[in-house]
């Protein structure tokens, strides 16, 4: 490609020229909602594989009982952390850099991780967690990339980790071990490292200063209900499948279990993306608190088997619906900077994180 006239003068050894413009104008980027949802589908996919070996590889090979729920804290705090990373790579580097960055970190974690539960070495197994965790952080941004029209664009996305997750059970019964399934986690990240590098770069813009230093009732209001959800959430998931296992339920339910508990979390933004007027967003945060705190009531209470899993899709449910809620006042008003969405992720990570440590 030639340089223009102007430029020739100027050139000399070493002298570095760039053959595209630094940004593109949103009206060249079209943002293919398809493939957001196909990346985020991968992602959610890897993460049910996870978290259907995840507890118990912990409970196995972790030197005493109160290490049990490391694993699965570092994982959540990996994701936390690379919520400002995310955001600011999203903006300088492009969307295309971004995730595959983060999936290309879930591709190493998830290895590491089959490799430390083969060998018994419970720091490795923290160390992919961790991650595992800081691809999951990536891949959140789907959604809010996928609602820089409207929210509806992010319901889009969720939905379509409400169709992976169906298939978690199918790829764990072919899996048949606890390392192979790690494996298949890492297998779909480098399948979402695929999908990543056919994104535009379309780097982001800055948010006008009005909007960058104000935050709105509505992002307050979200980021407190959002961060409840992601505690009760959080706490439920490693619980549950423990729990599952003291009562002998076998890998294959256990998988199946958290398959339908992830579809259960997902499944109502694919009902919003076709019925937003069934979720108007404060009531449905206040009925979805109540459905997690029953929901989070039976996990807890370990009764029998049927019960655990029931408690676990009942907080799903709940997550679901106070996530699409919450994703709505986020991006329905005025649209957010980058940094407010990645302090927003930081938020919600953090009290999943926490849910994690409090067991």
């Amino acid at each position: 490609m030639s340089l223009p006239t102007e430029q020739e003068a100027d050139m000399r050894v070493g002298a570095l020229y760039c053959a595209c413009p630094a940004s593109l104008p949103r009206a060249n980027v079209t943002d293919n909602r398809l493939t957001l949802a196909a990346g985020f589908g991968l992602a959610v996919l890897a993460q049910a594989l996870v978290l259907t070996v995840l507890p118990e590889q912990s409970r196995l090979i972790a030197p005493t009982v109160a290490r049990i729920g490391w694993p699965f804290a570092l994982m959540l705090i990996g994701a936390a952390l690379a919520s400002f990373p995310a955001a600011m790579l999203v903006d300088s580097f492009g969307r295309r850099a971004a995730f595959g960055l983060g999936a290309s970190l879930g591709a190493a974690g998830g290895a590491l991780a089959a490799f430390a539960i083969t060998k018994g070495n419970f720091f490795g197994l923290c160390l992919g967690a961790f991650w595992l965790g800081l691809a999951q952080g990536f891949a959140l941004f789907y959604r809010h990339i996928a609602a820089q029209g409207s929210a509806q664009g992010s319901l889009t996305v969720l939905a379509g980790g409400a169709v992976a997750a169906l298939l978690s059970p199918l790829v764990v019964a072919l899996a048949g071990s606890p390392a192979l399934t790690l494996l298949a986690a890492s297998g779909l990240h480098i399948a979402a490292l695929g999908l990543a590098v056919r994104m535009p770069h379309a780097l982001g813009h800055a948010a006008a200063p009005s909007q960058a230093n104000r935050l709105s009732r509505g992002f307050v209001v979200a980021t407190i209900a959002g961060a409840f959800a992601w505690f009760v959430m959080s706490a439920g998931m490693l619980h549950g499948p423990l729990t599952l296992a003291v009562c002998a339920a076998g890998p294959a339910f256990i998988g199946g279990a958290m398959g339908w508990h992830l579809f259960s979390m997902y499944g109502p933004a694919a009902i919003a993306s076709w019925l937003p007027g069934l979720f108007p967003p404060l009531p449905a945060l206040g009925v979805g608190a109540v459905v997690m705190i029953a929901g989070a009531s039976g996990v807890y209470a370990g009764a029998s088997v049927a019960g655990v899993t029931l408690g676990l899709l009942a907080i799903g449910v709940g997550w679901g619906v106070m996530n699409v809620s919450a994703l709505r006042l986020l991006h329905d008003s005025a649209r957010p900077s980058r940094t407010a969405l990645a302090l927003h992720d930081l938020c919600l990570l953090g009290a999943a994180a926490a849910g994690a440590l409090v067991f």
